[in-house]
């Protein structure tokens, strides 16, 4: 018998100091919900596609560039760019439009017309990159959610969506807004369910995901609501007006900027307010590092904060004190924005504030589209009415 308490006894202590394999409490990871779905650097909207490293853009120097054809241009649209660096791009060109896929370097791979959008169009990756989703109209028809492959061909397409860029979740399923409300759509295009009490924003319908595929967007112009990935309305916070984009921390607080405010927002994950900031760029999203970091733009500044609304650094963003835009990270955290005095400026920043370059080498002007990273370190940016596109690194 004490032989036997002995040996249960071992056995306690041995199996007592091996790692936890409880499925019902399993260890939660403090790292931010990272791509972040429309505003991570290759804006696939799609946290779960083929992942890539990020390489850093070195000197900011002019790298390649491409004419669209001259016509009656709409503002513009995002790019998106897949794991390799290949580019998919809405060209507003009225009346019909083009939609575009290029190579790293700059090549024409294929080219679509009579596709269209106006002032706005987001194009969003599924998980193997072999799907492309965008909402799009053509010629005097409204507009649907097209589905197309990675080489330009029509899979599906369901009526009734509104302008918005889709959000892909785990299993595939692609949340828009259509029907009237939110909506999720099956990888074949069957609608699974719509959420008319859930109504979006004019031109600003974002959607961001959880790591559990719940909803973050707007309903309205006064509420940021939490939705389940069975279209359940969680919470709702009530703001003044529109914001250009919600992310997430790895401690599930939620950011965003509301536009007439000017104002930072820090809610926790059930909703309440944590804290704010005034004097924000109201069109630039914020953005989190794999620090939990959060880079946002203010004034002529770009400024880091912690999770608890600490300043961490500021820096003068652009030598001639113009406001920062569409601030973007790569990898090793490093900051990228551009800035509008009288033509588009790039600039770059270290983790820690520190100026990397700054060129204004470009013959474009006006941003409104944001831009976009490759793997290979290049950044590729678009002037609203998009003459041309012009990638540097």
């Amino acid at each position: 018998m004490r032989n036997l308490l002995i040996t249960v006894l071992l056995s306690l202590i041995i199996y007592g100091c091996a790692e936890s394999s409880n499925p019902v409490n399993p260890q939660q990871s403090a790292a931010p919900i990272w791509p972040m779905p429309g505003y991570n650097s290759r804006n696939t909207s799609n946290p779960y596609a083929l992942n890539a490293v990020m390489n850093p853009v070195l000197n900011g120097s002019g790298d390649w560039s491409f004419s669209f054809p001259i016509g009656n241009y709409s503002d513009g649209s995002e790019f998106c760019v897949d794991s390799r660096g290949f580019i998919y791009y809405l060209h507003q060109i009225g009346p019909l439009g083009t939609l575009y896929k290029f190579s790293p370097d700059g090549n024409v791979v294929w080219s679509k017309d009579s596709l269209m959008q106006n002032n706005y169009a987001g194009i969003s990756l599924n998980s193997d990159e072999t799907k492309i989703y965008v909402v799009a109209y053509q010629p005097r028809l409204s507009d649907k959610l097209y589905c197309l492959d990675s080489s330009g061909n029509h899979l599906w397409s369901i009526d009734s969506a509104r302008v918005s860029k889709p959000a892909v979740g785990k299993d595939g399923t692609v949340y828009i807004f259509g029907n009237g409300g939110l909506t999720a759509v099956s990888p074949d295009g069957i609608v699974k369910w719509s959420n008319t009490a859930v109504t979006g924003s004019y031109n600003q319908n974002i959607i961001s995901l959880d790591r559990d595929d719940n909803i973050y967007t707007v309903s309205g112009s006064a509420n940021v609501v939490k939705v389940g990935k069975t279209g359940n309305v969680i919470w709702q916070y009530g703001v003044s007006n529109d914001n250009k984009g919600i992310v997430i921390d790895g401690f599930g607080n939620i950011y965003f900027n509301v536009y007439t405010e000017n104002k930072l927002y820090c809610l926790n994950q059930s909703g309440q307010l944590k804290w704010t900031k005034q004097n924000m760029n109201n069109y630039t999203t914020p953005v989190i590092t794999s620090k939990n970091r959060i880079v946002v733009s203010s004034g002529a500044y770009i400024i880091s904060y912690d999770t608890s609304g600490t300043e961490l650094w500021r820096t003068q963003a652009l030598s001639d004190l113009s406001s920062p835009e569409t601030v973007l990270l790569d990898d090793a955290d490093n900051v990228y924005y551009l800035g509008n005095p009288f033509g588009i400026k790039a600039a770059s920043v270290s983790p820690a504030g520190v100026k990397r370059w700054e060129t204004n080498s470009f013959n474009l002007v006006s941003i409104l589209p944001p831009p976009a990273l490759l793997p290979q370190g290049k950044l590729i940016i678009v002037p609203k009415r998009a003459s041309m596109i012009q990638a540097i690194n």
